[in-house]
């Protein structure tokens, strides 16, 4: 069997859905899953990189303006002129691709190629069934298109949200939101923290900048921990950016608390399982690994819009803290550090919300739009029922 997934490089959440998805059908399915880059292979290679550097420059410098856009975005109706000639970006090549390589089902990991795909639906150009995999916590209009067989979702208020704006509720799910399997896995945290050289007396605080270093503040973050008043070990991730992960070095260095900066890494599952607390900016999928990892969270500066509803979600279930200023980022750790108890609370508030299944569930669904059954590796596929969401 064959699996399309159309994605994105607008930030790193995107992309590791789409991976986590590809790797789980030929592990469950033993067929070929391929990831497009949506927006390089059927708009524009120029476009794909103007668009990406626009949104990570307003994100990084006027987010209250990025945080604007999403908000009258969110409920643009599916049907209207400018949701139609945003679908329409992309779609005779994409009608082409699906003609040419024929696959059995197509998982949209991003809004524009769902769209995409509901139009080239509704206008009778394809019957190749499509799947949305809806990477935040909050509900978005530009998420929702009339003719997309299957919605997977992270929680049950996006479940209602879609519900609410007319989505069948027999073409909702809730997953949880799709991770790699090796966050799901049991690790030796005794081991790791040899491998780190960090010291079990002293919690060890993560703080993850983003793939292209997007928290908002990193500076604030890491001056706070530098002079925190009491003991801790540092590990900061900057993604992408050098000049970020130069200029952390240079404010750690003369720090009385051990720090460890890298840039890029994919073994951020070895990194949570040794921290005691991530600080970060609530991405989807940050949030989804740490919750499966049991890992509390201090979430600093989201970014304003989907971020701002992942932070308020874990917040109304009591699995993260939030700060907005440095002051109050000090007075939180003060807090924490101080409460054994609260960081035992977050932790099984982080249990009950994870959903480590997420990856798994979703490519059962790929399977059950095709008609076929997964009979793993080197083995055929049979005729299934639809799965029941």
């Amino acid at each position: 069997m064959r699996l399309s997934i159309l994605s994105c490089n607008y930030g790193g959440g995107h992309k590791r859905v789409g991976e986590a998805v590809a790797a789980e059908w030929e592990a469950q399915t033993g067929g070929r899953a391929e990831i497009v880059d949506y927006f390089a292979r059927f708009v524009h290679p120029v476009f794909d990189a103007v668009t990406k550097f626009s949104y990570i420059q307003s994100v990084r410098r006027a987010p209250m303006m990025y945080g604007m856009f999403y908000k009258v975005t969110g409920d643009i109706r599916p049907d209207s002129l400018v949701q139609r000639a945003i679908n329409r970006m992309g779609m005779e090549r994409l009608d082409r691709y699906l003609g040419d390589e024929r696959p059995d089902v197509v998982c949209c990991v991003h809004c524009t190629p769902a769209g995409t795909m509901s139009d080239l639906k509704i206008a009778g150009r394809t019957a190749v069934p499509c799947l949305t995999v809806i990477t935040d916590y909050v509900t978005h209009s530009q998420w929702i298109h009339p003719r997309v067989e299957q919605y997977c979702v992270p929680n049950a208020l996006v479940r209602d949200g879609l519900i609410g704006r007319g989505i069948a509720p027999a073409s909702t799910a809730v997953t949880g939101l799709p991770i790699e399997r090796k966050f799901t896995r049991p690790l030796d945290r005794r081991a790791l923290m040899a491998k780190f050289g960090l010291v079990p007396d002293a919690p060890v605080v993560l703080v993850m900048a983003g793939a292209y270093a997007m928290l908002g503040g990193v500076g604030d973050v890491v001056r706070v921990l530098a002079r925190f008043p009491r003991p801790l070990q540092g590990l900061v991730v900057c993604g992408y950016d050098r000049r970020l992960e130069e200029q952390v070095r240079a404010r750690t260095a003369g720090s009385p608390h051990p720090f460890q900066v890298f840039g890029y890494v994919d073994n951020v599952e070895e990194l949570m399982a040794v921290s005691d607390l991530l600080i970060t900016k609530a991405g989807g999928v940050t949030v989804s690994e740490a919750l499966v990892k049991r890992l509390p969270m201090l979430i600093y500066r989201p970014i304003p819009g989907q971020e701002e509803g992942n932070t308020r979600f874990l917040l109304d279930r009591g699995a993260a803290l939030a700060a907005k200023e440095p002051a109050d980022l000090h007075a939180a750790l003060e807090d924490l550090l101080h409460a054994p108890e609260r960081f035992a609370a977050m932790k099984r508030a982080a249990q009950h919300l994870a959903r480590p299944d997420a990856t798994s569930t979703v490519v059962q669904h790929l399977v059950a739009l095709t008609g076929r059954r997964a009979e793993g590796p080197g083995e055929p596929a049979s005729v299934v029922p639809s799965i029941t969401p």
